[in-house]
This record gives structure tokens, sequence and C-alpha cells, in this order.
């Protein structure tokens, strides 16, 4: 396992709503990191190799419906900072509402194997035959750090970039291990809000971006109860109508810092923070850096310099 990872980006040429194929069409010795990204919403289908698992790690914030071998997998939202775990020899086929944004680690299937041939409890094939959809904190993290150890331009970014990827699959892999040695729970009491109404969720959410929103104009704006709505839209999105917010908010002031020059105090406001200093409290909770820092890093400005240096 000392073959560096190969860190590449798809060409995504395909107008809005066609249905385009990005898996690279070569046989993997050893994992590779390409990221897939669109500004518009895409129909997006392949097939995954034999000898080959692809991991999906969301970097913004996706409502998708996903089949995989004709049958539906996931109908909602995927998180910034999940895995989708999809099995070697899949026919995967996700249409996109929205504009998404994922780096596919695409790992060879014996590499997985060969860390499980030790555990004599484990299934090994019942571990990786199945697709997965997981939500996990330490994960959402090392994907932000290996996002910003594959742009790191150091000597050593690479052997960095290698040993995260590496950490976030024994993560991933450590997790499924302890879902396949528990019983099934039972099914949930409540249903997933459906796509559609999630999908008016976050527009009424967007266009109410700058003001305060309750759960209770959330689930009218959808035809729901408050209580009914909360309970819904957390089995579609595992999380709280509340925590979903300030994510929203947050997303919208990254764009809002990466794209003008307005001062940090008036971008909280302009997303609905009240102050200031509870906006870079809840900022750097979501992205792990303060609001100055990251508009340093990612800003028109801090990009500009790049190419004047270069």
């Amino acid at each position: 396992m000392n073959a560096p990872l190969i860190v590449g980006q798809y060409v995504n040429s395909a107008r809005s709503g066609e249905a385009v194929s990005c898996e690279p069409e070569r046989p993997f010795d050893r994992p590779e990191v390409l990221r897939w990204t669109s500004g518009t919403p895409k129909a997006w289908g392949t097939r995954i190799d034999s000898s080959c698992i692809l991991v999906a790690l969301c970097l913004n914030q996706s409502l998708l419906t996903l089949a995989i071998n004709g049958i539906a997998f996931h109908d909602g939202v995927v998180d910034r900072g999940a895995a989708l775990v999809i099995p070697a020899s899949s026919e995967v086929d996700a249409r996109f509402a929205t504009p998404s944004d994922f780096l596919h680690v695409h790992v060879p299937a014996h590499w997985l194997t060969e860390w499980l041939d030790n555990d004599a409890a484990c299934d090994i094939d019942a571990v990786l035959s199945e697709p997965e959809h997981l939500r996990d904190p330490v994960v959402f993290k090392l994907t932000g750090t290996l996002l910003r150890a594959m742009h790191g331009k150091s000597s050593t970014s690479s052997i960095y970039a290698d040993s995260i990827t590496l950490s976030i699959l024994a993560r991933l892999l450590e997790i499924m291990v302890a879902r396949a040695a528990v019983k099934p729970a039972r099914a949930p009491s409540v249903s997933p809000l459906e796509a559609w109404r999630v999908k008016m969720a976050i527009d009424f959410i967007d266009q109410r971006i700058d003001q305060s929103m309750t759960s209770a104009e959330l689930g009218a704006a959808v035809g729901l109860s408050p209580m009914h709505f909360a309970a819904r839209f957390r089995a579609a999105t595992g999380t709280t109508p509340h925590t979903f917010i300030l994510r929203r908010r947050i997303e919208h002031a990254q764009t809002l810092l990466a794209t003008t020059k307005s001062t940090v105090a008036d971008i909280a406001f302009s997303v609905g923070f009240r102050t200031q200093a509870h906006f870079t409290t809840v900022f750097r909770r979501h992205v792990d850096d303060t609001p100055h820092r990251w508009r340093g890093k990612h800003g028109t400005t801090a990009r500009l310099g790049a190419h004047s240096v270069a």
C-alpha cells in the first residue's frame, strides 16, 4: 500500500440535465481521488468497475435521487461531509436537483478485503456488497482536510493527501463493519420528507436567508404541521431544520466571502446573523476556520494574487 494516490479532475462538458458518465475507463491498481463537480443540476450514470469500490465524498450539500442496479437507494439530501459507498460492478444512476461537488475515491476491492482478512468475525462479502450512505463527524473533518491537502503546493502535500485518504477509508470501513455486526434496527416510524418537499423547503430557506425562520413557517411552506415537518425533515436529511438553516447561511456566506468585497459584518447580516461575533462562531464550527482566514484562502483577491505571482 505504498503506491501514491493519483489526484485529478473530471472534465465535465455536458449540458444541464444531460446524462453523463465520468468514471475513468481503466482498472485501478491503487486508490485514486478525482473530483466530480458541476455548477448546474445534471444526471449522471455509470458502471463501477468489477475490481473497484467507489467512495463518493460530498463537498457541498446536494439534493439527488440515486438508484443502484435499478433499485432506488436514496432520494433526498446528501450533506456536506457525507460518504456514499458503492460496491464493485454496480450500475449507478444519479439525478441531481442541485449543483454538485464530490470527491470520488476509487478503491481497489482487494485493498479493503486485505484489511479485513484477519477479522474472523466479519463477513467480508456482506460488508462490501451493499451500498452505504454514511454520515460521521470524523469523516466530515477529514474530507475538508483532504481537499485542502489536494490543493497544497508543498513537496509533502501528496503524501499528506495519501495519509488522509487512507484514514477516511479506514474510518468508513470501521463503521461498516460495526454496522454489520449488529442486528438491523426497526424501520423508522416516521417516513422521510419527499424530495420535492425537501426542495421546496430549501428554496424557502434560500429566499429568506437574511431573515429568521421557524419550523412552523417551514412546515407551512410545504403543507405540514411544525412537528410533522421537523420529524420528516430530519428523517430525510439527517439533521434538524435549525441546523440545516445554519448550514445554508454559512454556505451563502462562503459564496459572498469568495466573490464580493463586502465586509464580514455586512455578510453576516445579509445571511441572517444578528452579530458578527455569532456569525464567526458558527462559521468556525462549520468550516473549521474564521471568515477572514477563509476569505484570504478562497476569495477573489487571493486568486488574483496567485495569478499575478504566477
